[in-house]
């Protein structure tokens, strides 16, 4: 769902804007910030997985557990849950 939205640059800003598209790189300022905003959402996911991938590290790297069941783990769940 596309919307028209308003936006003020500085003029730092501006000047980027108008360089990416002088240098023929992008057609119009538009193009700029939807380049813009893509990076950030790859930006997003890629700090999302490597959060994930350290939390997995830590995982394997943590100490295995020797009398750890599944039941006795959804016992202690349900019980938490019901109090």
């Amino acid at each position: 769902m596309a919307s028209t939205i308003t936006f003020r640059p500085t003029e730092e800003q501006g000047g980027f804007i108008d360089g990416m598209i002088e240098s023929g790189d992008f057609a119009n300022q538009s193009e700029v910030i939807r380049a813009g905003i893509r990076l950030l959402q790859e930006q997003r996911v890629e700090s999302k997985l490597t959060q994930l991938r350290q939390l997995i590290r830590e995982g394997e790297n943590s100490p295995i557990v020797e009398d750890w069941s599944a039941e006795g783990f959804v016992g202690r769940m349900r019980k938490k849950n019901n109090a």
